[in-house]
């Protein structure tokens, strides 16, 4: 018959209890900061949801991009379900247009005067486009984070992060489930900003950030980008896109910061 010391029968639990525990805390001693990769709650093991059990300290948690299961579930949310795309609608109509020559409508026999009539021609013109695409940038945003705060009317992202910054909501330390929005550009189509969803992001040791971004209507006709990767400068508060449709261009792009929760 086996005999134990008191109390042995408790070490595996207390050790997995401590690892449980350690959690977010021993990654923010690493140099690179990640998060899980997206996927929907349903593939969110318990197992993996216990690792990222959050440390006592939030604010630590935050500064680290870590989060806690609440988080992860909402950030990582089925990412399907926040991008159907709804094409803007064309009207086209047929209507009555000059012809491009007049013809007569017979020939002049010699002293008689030429009488001519001007013939029309039934041409498709488009008139207007109707509606917009969805989901416009700002939608699929606040879709992806769940985040419904400071709705102004028709707001914009600039709108949206001056109303955030107001309310303590904003930050210009990344975390991974916020949104960054990038300042007004006018010459590049953004005249009220532009929003981007980060789904992960590591911290290089240079103090650049490394984000893992989704977006749509970049190209304005609500297309989705997912997984495009760019780097933020927190101390120029820039970005620069290194994947994805904008790679080719969008380089040093100014940066208001991230709305988070």
């Amino acid at each position: 018959m086996n005999r134990f010391a008191p109390g042995t029968a408790l070490f595996p639990l207390i050790g997995l209890l401590l690892l449980a525990l350690a959690g977010c805390s021993a990654k923010q001693s690493e140099s690179r900061t990640t998060t899980p990769e997206a996927a929907p709650p349903a593939a969110i093991a318990p197992s993996s949801v216990e690792e990222n059990a959050p440390e006592t300290d939030e604010a630590a948690n935050r500064r680290s991009g870590c989060l806690d299961p609440a988080q992860v579930r909402r950030s990582e949310r089925d990412r399907a379900a926040c991008y159907r795309l709804q094409p803007a609608t064309t009207t086209v109509v047929k209507r009555q247009v000059p012809a491009k020559s007049a013809k007569s409508a017979h020939v002049a026999k010699k002293g008689e005067k030429t009488a001519t009539k001007a013939h029309t021609a039934t041409e498709t013109k488009v008139v207007r486009t109707s509606g917009r695409c969805q989901p416009q940038s700002l939608i699929y945003a606040r879709c992806r984070t769940g985040l419904a705060t400071c709705k102004l009317g028709d707001t914009s992202p600039v709108q949206w992060f001056a109303c955030a910054e107001k309310n303590g909501a904003a930050s210009s330390i990344p975390q991974a489930g916020s949104v960054l929005v990038l300042a007004a550009n006018a010459g590049r189509g953004m005249p009220t900003g532009h929003p981007v969803y980060v789904e992960e992001l590591t911290k290089h040791e240079n103090g650049i950030w490394q984000l893992r971004i989704s977006h749509t209507n970049y190209d304005r006709k609500c297309h989705l980008d997912q997984d495009a990767t760019v780097l933020f400068d927190p101390k120029r508060m820039t970005v620069s896109f290194e994947s994805g449709p904008w790679a080719t261009w969008a380089k040093n792009l100014k940066a208001l910061g991230f709305i988070q929760r």
